[in-house]
């Protein structure tokens, strides 16, 4: 085989695999609903904990302007008095306003990172002794005010250690589309994908591969999170190192229900967006790093689609490129022949308007199923979001090999009048 011929079958192999991760879940999602569908599983009446059990920590550095808004949606369906913030060197309002609201607030001086202010509240109130379970949710978050209704019943399994929130992008209802909307829109789609192809299925009780726990709004169990090491040193974020150390040390099952939301506000500007991914992604790969590869189920499904990732975002960044070349140049590569079969190569500008179809199909379903006609012309931006994702995705990679994070953070900024919308 010529090397041209290698280097094309490599690519069709590279492009038949990109995918093979989302298909298999989403079947192992179709198999989870249509099972929970036919037992006939019932939420209306939980028994094991219940709201009088759970205790709700917030982390929050200057936070004034998006907390208000989190404790009224916190208060609508639980006391005040089980809601603790845990001010991390706040110098706003934000310990004044949680503690007018009748909630605990922890003043933490100086800022010591998110996992230390979670630990130092859970510690400080000892919130394991007091609850059976604990609710960890971002000050910028709006839970649902139908979410104990459905994430508390989880736990009538004593095999679960954890609850996983649904996440949802707060869309602000504007007459025109405007920059700041463009990140809301892509998470809308980039949430819908993730959650229903990956979240649904690997949190089956049959799979229990969840790699994630969002620390937007998710419950831990109080048994469970006693032996988490929520402020393990050098990573840049929590959550996942608290969801890996579920599975890392047997602890239970990740649950989720796609019913138990909460929204979370999202970047405006392309610098917080920038900064906030690039965060997210080096502590993943630092929690990967610090954890480390076991003989396990979690690891089978994560090293699949840990490898897809990369070739996809590899794959992602080189195609432009590629296309830019072969305009530049006008080189077409030959037919080539194997075992009698004619494969005739796709051009690098083919498979790049073969990728943009693909994107754009995905917003179009997304787009449907949100009654979002917006998000059509947002999407048209999405493939250069995808690109910058995929460049953050490898720069945190090689970054996670030196970087060593106190999990310090600097709230990004937030504007008094976005307003949720009411979903």
């Amino acid at each position: 085989m010529t090397d041209v011929a290698a280097a094309n079958v490599l690519m069709m192999v590279l492009s038949a695999s990109l995918g093979i991760n989302i298909a298999f879940w989403c079947a192992v999602g179709l198999a989870r609903f249509v099972a929970e569908i036919g037992s006939g599983r019932r939420i209306e009446n939980p028994t094991a904990i219940g709201i009088a059990d759970v205790a709700v920590v917030i982390p929050a550095h200057n936070e004034e302007i998006a907390l208000p808004k989190c404790i009224a949606a916190l208060t609508a369906i639980i006391p005040a008095r089980q809601i603790f913030v845990a001010s991390d060197g706040s110098r706003d309002a934000t310990v004044a306003i949680a503690r007018a609201a009748g909630c605990r607030a922890l003043d933490i001086q100086p800022n010591g990172g998110k996992a230390k202010a979670i630990d130092k509240a859970i510690n400080h109130y000892r919130l394991c002794d007091r609850y059976q379970a604990v609710l960890i949710q971002d000050a910028d978050s709006e839970i649902d005010r139908h979410y104990f209704e459905h994430a508390l019943p989880l736990f009538d399994d004593p095999n679960v250690a954890a609850v996983a929130g649904h996440v949802l992008s707060r869309w602000r209802e504007q007459r025109w589309p405007s920059m700041d909307m463009l990140y809301a829109a892509y998470r809308t789609r980039l949430y819908r994908i993730l959650q229903t192809a990956f979240q649904y299925g690997q949190s089956w009780k049959w799979t229990n591969v969840s790699y994630i726990a969002p620390g937007f709004a998710s419950m831990y169990r109080a048994s469970a999170l006693r032996q988490i090491d929520i402020t393990a040193p050098g990573l840049v974020i929590e959550d996942f190192n608290m969801t890996f150390e579920v599975q890392r040390k047997g602890l239970g099952r990740v649950a989720y229900s796609p019913k138990a939301r909460c929204s979370s506000e999202d970047p405006f500007t392309l610098n917080d967006y920038r900064k906030q991914v690039q965060r997210w992604y080096l502590g993943f790969w630092q929690t990967v790093r610090r954890h480390g590869v076991w003989p396990s189920r979690f690891w089978l499904s994560l090293g699949g689609l840990l490898a897809e990732l990369l070739v996809i975002s590899l794959f992602a960044l080189a195609l432009p490129v590629a296309a830019v070349v072969y305009l530049a140049t006008g080189i077409e590569a030959p037919a080539l022949s194997l075992s009698e079969l004619a494969v005739h190569p796709v051009s690098p500008l083919g498979l790049l308007a073969l990728f943009l179809a693909v994107d754009y199909a995905l917003t179009f379903v997304v787009a449907v199923i949100e009654c979002r006609p917006s998000m059509l012309l947002y999407g048209i931006a999405f493939p250069v979001i995808r690109l910058l994702d995929a460049a953050l995705f490898l720069r945190a990679l090689f970054k996670s090999f030196s970087a060593q994070s106190d999990g310090r953070w600097v709230s990004p900024e937030r504007y008094a009048a976005a307003v949720p919308a009411g979903r």
